[in-house]
């Protein structure tokens, strides 16, 4: 892997708070965590996924269509509650900063 590209990794809702902890992002848009241009993804090694990096949104929805019709519900569940999750911690962080 290269440190001069986003990474993109695979992480589950329980270890989202020690990916962020190493310095992994969240894109909003593509529901996907990522190393950040310039960090070290050596210490997200266990995250990495096989799939190749998406590239846009349309990428992205590609790759959802063309998966298998067999795809377990709970997968799909995890997904959106990390997504949702992120939503909130956002709008949570964000309110924290205009407290100051």
């Amino acid at each position: 892997m290269n440190a001069s590209t986003n990474t993109f990794l695979k992480v589950p809702f329980s270890e989202k708070d020690q990916a962020k902890g190493l310095g992994a992002r969240w894109n909003a848009e593509l529901k996907q965590w990522y190393v950040p241009q310039g960090v070290d993804p050596a210490p997200f090694e266990k995250w990495f996924t096989n799939s190749p990096i998406p590239t846009s949104i349309s990428t992205k929805v590609a790759a959802k269509s063309s998966a298998p019709a067999t795809t377990a519900p709970d997968a799909v569940f995890d997904d959106e509650m990390d997504a949702i999750n992120a939503k909130l911690r956002d709008a949570y962080e964000l309110r924290e900063m205009d407290a100051f």
